[in-house]
């Protein structure tokens, strides 16, 4: 085998080395405590970003649930009953339009100040939502509401989950890198001392 073929061989398992040399429990002795718990805090963050993912959707899925749930109780107790309205409508400080309206449901009258349209005119019949209690309420939302309220729960709890891992992690590697430098400044001394004694000596023997 060539010189030149060899290169590409080395080449190709050098990252795979390093890796095993890098092993948590490798028997290399120049791995420091530290290095090895960085070694296995990777694989840690890695395996806890992954299981956030399905939790994130059992968490959404729930929620939908129970937003659907809560929807179709709260709009099976709601009636739509025609009203008329028998006052000008007003804007209101939100630039929306109010005005004094009238109905009759299950023989009894009722009246409230309810939002119209803005083209709304005296005489024109708008519907009106009563909740059980006979007082005006929301219109039934929509279906989409409940999975938009799963969606926004798994997207929070997602974000929260990965974004605590990386505050964790990023204060791992700032510690690590700390406790490194302080450890390398130590050293050097340490190595430092032997070497200013050596040249003193040496520029008093002359």
């Amino acid at each position: 085998m060539s010189e030149y073929s060899a290169f590409p061989i080395r080449d190709a398992w050098a990252p795979r080395r390093r890796l095993r040399l890098l092993r948590p429990w490798s028997p290399n002795p120049l791995l420091r405590p530290s290095d090895r718990l960085e070694a296995v805090l990777g694989p840690l963050i890695a395996v806890a970003v992954l299981v956030a993912i399905p939790i994130a959707g059992v968490l959404g899925t729930s929620a939908y649930t129970e937003a659907a749930a809560r929807i179709r109780a709260e709009d099976a107790a709601k009636s739509a009953v025609s009203a008329v309205i028998t006052a000008e409508p007003e804007r209101t400080p939100s630039r929306l339009f109010e005005a004094r309206v009238q109905w009759t449901h299950d023989g009894r009258p009722g009246a409230a100040t309810v939002r119209v349209p803005s083209h709304a005119a005296v005489g024109d019949h708008v519907t009106v939502w009563l909740g059980p209690d006979r007082i005006p309420t929301a219109a039934p939302r929509r279906p989409g509401a409940a999975a938009l309220s799963g969606i926004g729960v798994g997207v929070v709890v997602l974000n929260g989950t990965w974004f605590v891992v990386w505050l964790l992690g990023q204060g791992a590697v700032w510690l690590f890198e700390h406790r490194h430098r302080a450890v390398w400044d130590r050293q050097w001394r340490q190595f430092e001392g032997p070497t200013k004694r050596t040249g003193n000596e040496v520029a008093s023997a002359r």
